[in-house]
């Protein structure tokens, strides 16, 4: 390795730590999502016996949610990519800009999806509230 290439292969090497954690990122809201949707139709298919003294909603909203979770988590996994390559290229051509897009655009999107589950479970432990 050529001692003034050293910086590069840093730059190199951040870069493709930064997409793995990403990837790790977008795996977790995924797993999330999925057990999310799984859990809520294992709750949908016992009986209502189990639950006499308890009051659970069984709209299917929690569905939609580890949808959008899981669509979350693939899209945040397809962008990091996205993000990862377009870094790389300019790395090479040696004309990096740091850019906080991606990452406030996917902040936001996943802090909506937190105000809703919570939202959601408020609703869901005071249903006479509301």
């Amino acid at each position: 390795m050529d001692i003034d290439n050293k910086p590069m292969v840093n730059e190199h090497l951040a870069n493709e730590r930064t997409f793995l954690s990403w990837i790790r990122t977008g795996i977790g809201i995924m797993v999330f999502g999925f057990v999310l949707v799984k859990f809520s139709l294992v709750v949908n298919k016992l009986p209502a016996s189990f639950f006499q003294d308890a009051n659970i909603p069984k709209n299917g909203f929690t569905i939609f949610i580890g949808i959008a979770l899981v669509i979350t988590g693939a899209l945040m996994i397809f962008l990091s990519y996205w993000k990862y390559r377009q870094t790389y290229k300019l790395l090479q051509q040696g004309k990096y800009l740091y850019s906080t897009l991606m990452l406030t655009v996917l902040t936001v999107v996943i802090f909506i999806m937190s105000i809703i589950i919570i939202a959601y479970l408020i609703m869901a432990a005071y249903p006479f509230m509301f």
